[in-house]
């Protein structure tokens, strides 16, 4: 009877060609076309549900036999076509495709609507007219998260995220880019006008405040579509409300008191 010790240069050898079999999967354009068609249907599905209401299942469409008949809507110039053992050569159970789809789709640059969104609130925050400008960018980043396929693919990968760590690190890190870029909205705008935070806070703060209420909102309008928490006609909302009281009670004016001590003075507790 042989084994591994006798055999040493034969399992070298087949882990070197495990290694490269794997390297060859991860960068054949196939993989990615998979990966793009799963794309389509899960987007195909949240849309069809806005249409008509419901959504009966998340990933109904999100079949083997669906994702390699979707690669035909995708890239023109594939080498070869998608069959079902080629599909098994790179995920079987299909449960880690679900997996890798999940990861690619939170890895997808879903941040650039904001991220512009970020760079013209800037410009208009640092100078002149404050509230007004805070209300406009807050209703245009509602709409943002009430149209946003990104942020609703989030919502339905949330339990996967607690049974897949690779997603749930997939997961903070798109939350950690989205938070990044508020805060340093939140921080240039605060030196431009010269403010500094109360004792203990930070613009990391406030920003992950800013972004959770907004998400919030949103996922309470999927399920409650008709109170939206907005006023198109104003173009106000709760977000600008919420993200106003959250700047006067968060900028220290010169007293140097932490928010708890602000609270209390307010109150009328124990240190007024």
């Amino acid at each position: 009877m042989l084994d591994e010790d006798d055999l040493s240069g034969v399992v070298r050898n087949v882990q070197r060609s495990r290694a490269e079999a794997t390297k060859r999967f991860v960068n054949h354009p196939l993989t990615r076309a998979y990966l793009e068609a799963g794309v389509r249907l899960v987007e195909r599905e949240l849309r069809a549900a806005d249409t008509d209401g419901q959504l009966t299942r998340p990933f109904e469409t999100l079949r083997r036999e669906n994702v390699i008949a979707e690669l035909a809507n995708g890239r023109r110039e594939l080498p070869i076509r998608g069959t079902v053992g080629s599909f098994r050569d790179r995920w079987d159970p299909f449960s880690g495709y679900l997996s890798d789809l999940a990861r690619f789709m939170l890895r997808m640059r879903q941040s650039g609507p904001v991220n512009t969104l970020v760079r013209q609130a800037t410009v208009a925050l640092s100078d002149g007219d404050f509230a007004a400008v805070v209300h406009e960018v807050a209703y245009r980043d509602m709409l943002l998260a009430a149209q946003s396929i990104p942020l609703r693919f989030r919502f339905l990968a949330m339990t996967l995220a607690a049974q897949d760590q690779a997603v749930a690190e997939a997961m903070t890190t798109v939350y950690h880019d989205i938070t990044h870029a508020w805060k340093s909205l939140c921080d240039e705008v605060f030196a431009a006008r010269g403010l500094t935070l109360r004792p203990g806070l930070t613009t990391d703060d406030l920003a992950t405040i800013l972004v959770a209420l907004n998400e919030g909102l949103a996922l309470r309008t999927a399920n409650e579509p008709d109170h939206t928490f907005r006023d198109d006609e104003t173009r106000h909302g709760l977000l600008g409300q919420a993200a106003l009281a959250l700047f006067a009670a968060f900028v220290d004016k010169g007293d140097h008191s932490t928010l708890e001590e602000l609270a209390e003075r307010i109150a009328g507790g124990k240190d007024a």
